[in-house]
């Protein structure tokens, strides 16, 4: 007896769905299964989609699916409480079609990518928990769902960081997520005109503007950074927490989230807007989440549910690794139905997919970086040394002008950095990034 379909894909986000519209464009049979009442009712992200890999699937994807702005401008910069500092950066490349980068709503962009997998052929179905992956030995065949099991040769497994299907198995042993490899994402969308956007942010029609923050403004060493991205009518604003950090310090993602809207320069970005849309989503923290395996007898991970989630203090790209990792893991189920073979050694070939295209090598090169990026001081010590240094430099008093020399010595002793920990963080910094 035959299995029911060729491929079975657990999770509509942008990896599950760039995965269901290849194998479906492939003609494969292929059944494409969503947790959520509707694919991307539980997506979220900041979130700036760079959707080069789209182009090898949809190649008018930039003007039919329901982007909101595009991005020509992002702003980094760190807070310290009633304070900020940030430098902007603009290409203007990123003015000129085809654009770049855009800011997303995901419940607008995952639901539209699954009808396109629906009009390839792809069989799309909501509200679907699956209980698990279906185990014969060593060899996955399909997944269990209701007490039913469906079966397929190759299963794709996309169904996010917090991976049902994956902890606790051969894929990712450990039963329970790293705290100290997983990150808490809080996001608020707030509605305003597009006019007053525009004016606010010193954008055109259509253009939009992204900042991420170092937030030197928690007590209890709370480490993470904040986001702010222009929608069409709309701003998104967030923070993203090291888990681990907020154990054990009686803080609160709630009251956190409060925090960052009510400094200065945040709350003027949201002044008059309108709370309409909250949420919160577990993140993969880069190669240090990643399974035991990408792939294995009738089965690949994929998106986040592979730890496929770039940060390095200053960017931080997901969606772009999701659909890379799913359009390279369809391609190899492709190869597998085309010679009836989807065994581990078959399915290899996904791992070297991923290292040809560079999606490897970005976390590995980078695996050290959680080492700066973690750093506590960061999140203390250097954003009030900046802003000392910043206000004794730019403020006037009347008196006489002190070399920027014993300005960084002062604003160095106000910030309690010693010279050998500095030096250290210095040499940790350039040699890990």
């Amino acid at each position: 007896m035959g299995d029911d379909f060729d491929a079975i894909v657990v999770g509509a986000g942008m990896a599950g769905c760039a995965a269901a519209i290849r194998l479906a464009q492939g003609g494969a049979n292929v059944l494409l299964l969503e947790r959520g009442a509707e694919p991307g009712t539980k997506n979220l992200s900041g979130g700036v989609l760079w959707g080069h890999d789209l182009d090898r699937i949809l190649p008018n994807w930039s003007r039919e699916m329901p982007v909101e702005r595009h991005i020509v401008r992002k702003r980094f910069g760190f807070l310290t409480p009633g304070s900020s500092l940030s430098f902007d950066f603009e290409d203007g490349a990123w003015r000129k079609e085809p654009y770049v980068a855009h800011s997303v709503l995901r419940a607008r962009t995952d639901a539209w990518l699954a009808k396109q997998a629906e009009a390839a052929g792809a069989t799309v179905v909501p509200s679907v928990p699956v209980e698990r992956l279906h185990w014969e030995g060593s060899r996955v065949h399909g997944i269990v769902q209701g007490g039913e099991t469906m079966t397929a040769p190759v299963t794709i497994v996309a169904d996010g960081a917090n991976s049902r299907l994956s902890l606790g198995t051969p894929i990712r042993p450990n039963p329970r997520l790293d705290a100290n490899a997983t990150e808490l994402g809080i996001k608020e969308v707030y509605r305003l005109d597009a006019g007053t956007i525009e004016e606010r942010f010193q954008v055109g029609p259509g253009e939009g503007h992204a900042e991420e923050w170092v937030t030197g403004i928690f007590p209890f060493g709370v480490m993470g950074g904040g986001f702010l991205y222009t929608n069409a009518d709309s701003i998104s604003v967030g923070l993203i927490l090291r888990l681990g950090s907020l154990y054990g310090r009686n803080a609160y993602s709630q009251e956190l989230i409060e925090e960052f809207k009510l400094h200065p320069t945040i709350a003027a970005r949201l002044k008059g807007a309108e709370l309409v849309e909250y949420g919160a989503k577990l993140i993969s923290s880069g190669w240090a989440s990643r399974p035991a395996a990408f792939h294995g007898d009738g089965w690949m991970i994929a998106g986040d549910a592979a730890g496929f989630v770039f940060s390095n203090g200053i960017v931080i790209q997901g969606m772009n690794y999701a659909v890379r990792s799913g359009l390279e893991a369809a391609e190899v189920a492709l190869h597998a139905r085309e010679t009836h073979d989807a065994s581990a050694a078959r399915l290899a070939e996904y791992d070297r997919r991923l290292e040809s295209t560079g999606l490897l090598g970005d976390f590995r090169d980078f695996e050290r970086m959680d080492r700066v990026k973690w750093n506590p001081r960061y999140y203390t010590a250097y954003p009030r040394f900046a802003m000392e240094l910043f206000h004794a430099m730019m403020t006037e008093t009347g008196r006489p002008k002190v070399p920027v020399r014993r300005l960084l010595r002062e604003a160095q002793k106000a910030a309690g950095i010693p010279t050998a920990i500095a030096l250290r963080d210095g040499i940790s910094m350039i040699r890990d990034l």
